[in-house]
């Protein structure tokens, strides 16, 4: 029901109530019948849950199948290893995500308020909950509105709504009816749940609440909203269901060449032999898990974390770090976003000419420049009730921002006020103006008012020219109106101001009044955010303004900033299907102005079934579903708690930079990744194949489960962690964002570690060879075992520099992976020349082994060289 079109007697009727109110008896009734006053309840997923939810992925489900065979073929070393590595990177992830999904909660605590109510035609004071459809609520200044509700009656009422639509300015409102097809921004005789009072007083009559209210609605857009799966997430399970295939697979062809084997040689293949073959084709399905990648990617992501900590950027969900590096849209709300939501004059007009101010905000440190007409600011000073503060450093208003911003306006004009005022006519929204007296210390009264331009002049006879005043001749009206339309087509909102002296307080009145001028006023943008846009566009990634603004004032601001494109209102969006809307995006509609919570959430969806990665921003509670339903949502840290529960990021000092820089961070944690998972995927591969190649040609096994072990855990372990902390590549911002249809590595990346994987294989199986591998006798075995061992922690420590050189970071910009490698050598050498070589089944190695092994490296080294000329080539 649409209750802003119909009359007050209409509502009444529709609503079985008057203007008196409800008795106790039937608001009791409508209680029992409808329900309190509050958003339904969702219950919240226990410590538990979320717990297991860390281990719902494919990779971590192959390390548990690992840890279930090890333990069936007795190696309890390996099983508590890798489970302890699970338990402590779930933990992580569990620590991390534990405050998520609160925003119902916070909904909850903001709409707890108590209500002023006729009932039984009293006045009488109840909790918010009790509110039923009828009641008569009364209106107050700094009252929160407890339900939605159809305006009765008001005296000079304006409300504060930009957490609910968007706009930054108070809005007044009326009782009267208006017409149809209205969206909540334009319902100027309703009022809406968790909207503030600011000025004025008044009664209305509840007509929707708990989820039936406006904020009910997002509530339920907000419990709808499914949580998105992050690209890293959906990537790391796409690559762990193919390497699962992929080992099974291995294991399978392992297992079937050795019974065949056994089976050609005469043997009878026993239940017993054939358990122990099978113990072999699982040994090397544990070597080719990447053990250490959910630990590389836990710990790079909360390093990503600390790092945007110190950017003053907040992460509430971990997988979410990534997500900006593959963002491809940035849709951003307009108010307290892209903008100061602080209102500054920057433009004064009177027939002397302009004048200019510097600086934003409401720090009155600034100067004029231009003409210097002192009555128009002291008239701005006098029409004013706001009041100027300084609070730890930051200056703010109470009160209206638009009169803080002639505060303002006069300080930096250096307009001085010492007359006193005596009445007031305040405004309302027929007149369009209001005006005071004000007094001098010789007792000459001055009637000084200000309002709309067009509303003002009708009330004016003359104009001040300099020192003189002059006739208001149709000429100087239509120059006045001219210049009011050339600052609105600005999006700058304009008021005039007048004067006239009198000589009894019987004749203040808005008549006969001398026209003085006009000041333009803007909410600016922020100072960083045209540059930040351009970095975003560089980086080929779209802006999009989504705003509940004018289309004028929208328009003019997404241009100023850097964003430009077709315009489309809220009214244009409910004339457009899905289908629709897909094509005015594929269009370049990059500014949405008058739009309502759906529609924000009707774009993310558009965007994404386009294929994009869509990240939000927002500050209010009308961007809580679409910041919720985004890939990644991004709160300012000045905004409502709803905002900030519903997002995955939130910027502690509303610097839109921030956005930025974390795609920044968002990128580089996913090339970190990226290098770990080749590092990793690279060594595992030379493992598998080693022995797979050792088993199809009949040698003897080149590498035990313990070897494996230790280089999957510290050789790989601890350069890939290292990687976590590397540098970025200064090109980072300079690509375009990853395809979502991309895998974890892209195609030129997985062949160069297949081709290196392949070499390594080939170079450590000829040394393993040569250095007595094939041999019958046991001591010549473990030499060959120690030489190949070797060898691939030797490789793969080449291989550490090498990943690095393909992202372009400079090789000396980690020192941190640097003492890795050292220490892998350090304990490679430990493990050889210590008593703990026998426990490992290995030998000291000589000089020559150590030069032969150094050729080995050598010739990997000049293979990936190879590649490289090869592919430079191409």
């Amino acid at each position: 029901m649409d209750y802003y079109n119909k009359n007050r007697t209409q509502v009444q009727k529709i609503l079985f109530s008057n203007k008196s109110g409800l008795d106790t008896a039937e608001a009791a009734k409508r209680l029992a019948e409808n329900g309190k006053n509050k958003l339904s309840d969702t219950k919240p997923q226990s410590l538990l849950v979320i717990f297991i939810n860390q281990f719902k992925d494919f990779i971590i489900y192959i390390l548990l199948f690992a840890i279930f065979f090890s333990l069936l073929i007795g190696e309890y070393v390996d099983s508590i290893i890798i489970l302890a590595i699970l338990t402590l990177n779930s933990l992580i992830g569990f620590f991390q995500e534990l405050s998520a999904n609160k925003s119902l909660e916070a909904l909850k605590k903001l709409s707890r308020i108590q209500a002023t109510v006729l009932r039984d035609k009293n006045r009488k004071s109840i909790d918010a909950e009790e509110i039923v459809t009828g009641d008569v609520i009364f209106l107050e200044s700094g009252d929160k509105i407890p339900a939605d509700a159809r305006i009765l009656t008001c005296n000079l009422l304006q409300l504060e709504e930009s957490a609910l639509t968007g706009e930054s300015l108070p809005t007044a409102k009326t009782q009267k009816t208006i017409g149809s097809n209205m969206q909540v921004g334009d319902q100027n005789n309703m009022v809406f749940a968790t909207t503030t009072v600011v000025a004025g007083t008044g009664t209305a009559m509840v007509t929707a609440t708990g989820m039936n209210t406006e904020i009910g609605k997002i509530s339920q857009l907000i419990q709808d909203a499914e949580t998105t799966v992050t690209p890293l997430q959906k990537r790391l399970d796409h690559f762990g269901r193919r390497l699962g295939m992929v080992i099974i697979f291995i294991c399978t062809v392992v297992l079937l060449v050795l019974s065949g084997r056994e089976w050609l040689s005469g043997a009878e293949l026993s239940p017993a032999i054939f358990i122990s073959l099978a113990f072999v084709a699982i040994s090397l399905a544990v070597a080719a898990v990447p053990t250490a990648l959910p630990a590389v990617v836990t710990i790079s992501l909360s390093v990503g974390v600390k790092r945007l900590l110190a950017k003053r950027s907040l992460v509430r969900r971990l997988a979410s770090v990534e997500t900006l590096g593959s963002c491809t849209v940035i849709c951003s709300d307009k108010t307290g976003t892209l903008t100061q939501n602080e209102m500054t004059v920057i433009h004064g007009w009177s027939l002397q000419g302009e004048s200019s101010f510097t600086g934003t905000g409401y720090d009155p440190q600034g100067t004029m420049s231009g003409a210097k007409e002192g009555l128009l600011y002291r008239a701005g000073i006098y029409c004013n009730n706001a009041e100027l503060y300084q609070e730890e450093s930051k200056w703010q208003i109470l009160g209206d921002p638009t009169e803080g911003a002639l505060l303002v306006s006069g300080a930096k004009a250096q307009s001085e006020c010492l007359d006193k005022r005596l009445t007031e006519i305040p405004f309302d929204s027929e007149r369009k103006c209001m005006s005071v007296l004000v007094s001098d210390s010789e007792d000459k009264l001055t009637v000084y008012a200000k309002g709309a331009p067009d509303s003002l002049l009708s009330k004016c006879t003359k104009i001040v020219s300099g020192s003189s005043v002059i006739p208001l001749s149709q000429e100087l009206r239509d120059q006045v109106l001219e210049t009011n339309d050339n600052y609105a087509y600005k999006a700058m909102r304009v008021l005039g101001f007048a004067w006239k002296s009198v000589s009894d307080k019987k004749e203040h009145k808005e008549e006969d009044l001398i026209f003085i001028g006009l000041q333009a006023m803007v909410d600016p943008p922020r100072p960083d955010v045209a540059t930040s846009i351009t970095r975003a566009q560089k980086a080929n990634i779209r802006a999009i303004m989504i705003t509940g603004d004018y289309q004028h004032t929208a328009k003019a601001v997404a241009e100023s900033i850097g964003i430009r494109g077709k315009t489309l209102t809220g009214a244009d969006l409910d004339r457009m299907d899905d289908e629709a809307l897909q094509q005015a995006l594929q269009e370049e509609s990059n500014i949405f102005a008058r739009v309502i919570p759906e529609h924000k959430q009707r774009i993310v969806i558009a965007l994404q079934s386009l294929g994009n990665v869509v990240a939000m921003t927002g500050d209010g509670v009308n961007d809580a579903p679409a910041l919720k339903h985004a890939d990644i949502g991004i709160a300012v840290g000045s905004g409502t708690e709803v905002a900030k529960e519903a997002a995955d990021f939130i910027l502690l000092d509303d610097s839109f930079s921030h956005i930025v820089d974390a795609v920044e961070e968002g990128r580089g944690i996913y090339d970190n990744i990226q290098k770990s998972i080749m590092l990793l995927l690279s060594g595992n591969l030379g493992e598998v194949l080693i022995i797979f190649l050792a088993v199809i040609t009949g040698m003897n096994l080149p590498l035990t489960a313990v070897l494996l072990l230790w280089i999957n855990m510290i050789t790989d372990g601890a350069p890939a962690l290292a990687y976590s902390i590397d540098p970025y590549s200064k090109r980072i911002m300079e690509r375009p964002p990853i395809p979502i249809s991309e895998g974890i590595l892209p195609r030129h990346r997985l062949t160069l570690i297949g081709f290196l994987g392949i070499c390594g294989t080939l170079i450590g199986l000829f040394l393993f060879s040569i250095s007595g591998g094939n041999s019958t006798q046991a001591d010549e075995v473990m030499h060959g075992r120690t030489m190949i061992f070797n060898f691939v922690v030797l490789y793969e420590m080449i291989l550490v520099f090498l990943i690095r050189q393909d992202y372009q970071v400079p090789i000396f910009s980690n020192i941190l992976l640097w003492l890795a490698v050292g220490l892998t050598f350090l304990l490679q050498a430990l493990l050889m020349y210590t008593p703990l070589a026998p426990v490992f089944q290995i030998v000291p190695l000589g000089i020559k082994d150590i030069a032969l092994l150094l050729v080995g490296g050598s010739a990997f080294f000049l293979c990936y060289l190879a590649y490289a000329k090869v592919q430079y080539e191409k």
